[in-house]
C-alpha cells in the first residue's frame, strides 16, 4: 500500500504542484515518512490491532471518518486530518500536517462510535458530534522544509526526520518575524492526503467526484430577474 501511496503523491505533485514528472517521483520516493504518516489513516487499525490478526468482529478494518464508504464520493478536504506538501519556487519541499495527531482523533471517533453501539445515551452522542464538528474546524499547523528538487533528484533536507531539521509553525508570528518557509516567490499547496484517499477509493472501486470540475461543467443559468425600466413622467 505504501507503494501505491507513493505513486498518488507523484502524480498529485505533477497534475497539482507543477513539477515535473521525474522530480515529482523523486520527492514521493525520497519522503517515504509522508506516505507512512498518510497510511495511518488509509490503513486506519485501532490500538492493539495488527496486520494479520483474525477478526471476525471487524474491529480492525474500522474506517471512523468514513473516508471508504460508498456515499462519501466527493473528494473534498479534512480540516483536521489533511497533510500538504507545500512547493516553493518550484524546488523547495515542505511537509506539512496538523499539529493535533489525527491518528488520535479516529481512534477517539471509533472509540465512540464502538460504544454507542453498544449504549446508545444522549451524552454519548453528543460527544460523538463533538468529535465530528472539529473535523471541519481550521487547525493549527506544522511545517518542516523536507528537501530541496531538481533535475529529478530529491535532495533531503539535515536530518529531517530526527527531530534536528528546522520546523517552521505555521500560524501567528511575532510581527516583523519572517522564516524561511516564508521566503519564496511561488508556492503550491497540494493535499496528499486527498490525493492518497482518492486512489484507495478507485482501487476499491468507489466512486471519486471532483466538485471543483462538477461545478464547471455546470451550464451558466442566466439571470430571469426583470430589467428595471423608466416610467415616463407626466406633467
Amino acid at each position: 500500500m505504501q507503494t501505491c501511496t507513493r505513486l498518488a503523491i507523484a502524480h498529485a505533485l505533477h497534475a497539482t504542484g507543477a513539477l515535473t514528472l521525474p522530480d515529482a517521483a523523486a520527492v514521493a520516493a525520497g519522503s517515504w515518512q509522508v506516505s507512512a504518516s498518510l497510511l495511518r489513516l488509509l490503513e486506519f487499525r485501532p490500538p492493539g490491532c495488527r496486520p494479520g490478526d483474525g477478526d471476525p468482529a471487524g474491529v480492525c478494518d474500522a474506517d471512523p471518518l468514513m473516508q471508504f464508504v460508498p456515499h462519501a464520493a466527493e473528494a473534498i478536504p479534512i480540516a483536521a486530518t489533511d497533510e500538504y506538501l507545500d512547493v516553493a519556487d518550484g524546488r523547495r519541499v515542505y511537509w506539512r500536517k496538523p499539529r493535533r495527531d489525527a491518528y488520535l482523533l479516529a481512534c477517539d471517533l471509533h472509540r465512540l462510535s464502538c460504544a454507542s453501539r453498544r449504549e446508545d445515551t444522549p451524552a454519548l452522542h453528543e460527544e460523538y458530534l463533538e468529535l465530528l464538528a472539529r473535523l471541519r474546524e481550521p487547525e493549527d499547523h506544522v511545517c518542516e522544509w523536507i528537501g530541496t528538487v531538481a533535475d529529478g533528484r530529491f535532495r533531503p533536507a539535515p536530518d529531517r526526520f530526527a527531530g534536528r531539521s528546522p520546523a517552521m509553525r505555521q500560524g501567528l508570528f511575532d510581527q516583523g518575524s519572517r522564516s524561511f518557509a516564508e521566503s519564496y516567490a511561488t508556492k503550491v499547496s497540494v493535499n496528499v492526503s486527498l490525493a492518497a484517499r482518492s486512489m484507495k477509493r478507485r482501487a476499491l472501486g468507489l466512486a471519486v467526484i471532483d466538485p471543483l470540475r462538477t461545478a464547471a461543467r455546470l451550464p451558466h443559468v442566466r439571470s430571469c430577474s426583470p430589467v428595471p425600466q423608466t416610467l415616463p413622467r407626466h406633467p
